[in-house]
């Protein structure tokens, strides 16, 4: 009996720490994403952002990016210790082991956007202005894109879980494009917004912490985050 969404990602949805050696079926991952691609709703139908896969064969890649991560959350304390914010730095995050040892990863980022046959005919007809489309608005719209990069990313995860798959998130890394390409990445040319790591869990975060550690670590009450007006 298939598992309704609530109790899927309830019982399923762990942050993984370390990925197993186990390859999951390429099909699998493309029908995961054509049924995010499928489903996710976007403003005018644009989806002005771009999903990267890195898969199997890009170990080198995912090095990068993980050592790339590490880099940024250890440059990110520094500003917080020369606030005042923080009392030390650290030498790394061990929780960002899972970037490098998926079997698929995928980056997320913006993109210029190109109108459809009817939103060409609302800019023709009634001077419509596309946003997504012109480059001099993509700061002031990365708002929007990442929202609705949330919203592929959630459909994915669900798609993924239910194909007995784990899934890992990371946002700690520098949105500056010139530092991806620095590291090599050069094939990335736009703003990164998140990243999604997939494939069968071999060790999980609370694992790692322990119980004990995992009974502390909650979100806040649901009163304190949903108010009713």
């Amino acid at each position: 009996m298939q598992m309704n969404t609530f109790d899927l990602l309830e019982t399923k949805r762990k942050q993984v720490f370390n990925y197993s050696d186990k390859i999951p079926d390429k099909g699998i991952i493309e029908d995961a994403l054509y049924k995010a691609w499928k489903t996710t709703p976007s403003k005018n139908n644009a989806m002005a952002y771009e999903v990267v896969v890195w898969g199997p064969n890009k170990k080198s890649e995912k090095q990068t990016l993980y050592n790339l991560t590490q880099k940024s959350c250890i440059e990110n304390e520094k500003i917080g210790l020369n606030e005042g914010l923080s009392v030390s730095v650290s030498t790394g995050n061990k929780y960002f082991e899972h970037i490098r040892s998926n079997p698929y990863l995928f980056t997320f980022h913006q993109r210029l956007a190109t109108p459809n046959e009817y939103h060409k005919e609302a800019i023709e007809k009634n001077g419509m202005f596309f946003d997504q489309a012109h480059e001099s608005h993509m700061n002031l719209i990365i708002d929007s894109v990442a929202v609705e990069v949330g919203l592929f990313a959630q459909i994915l995860t669900n798609n993924l879980l239910e194909e007995g798959l784990d899934v890992s998130y990371n946002a700690c890394f520098t949105r500056k494009v010139k530092y991806w390409q620095k590291w090599g990445l050069t094939n990335i040319t736009t703003r990164p917004i998140l990243m999604l790591s997939c494939g069968y869990g071999e060790l999980y975060r609370r694992q790692v912490d322990g119980e004990e550690a995992h009974k502390k670590d909650i979100k806040p009450e649901h009163q304190d985050v949903i108010t009713w007006v």
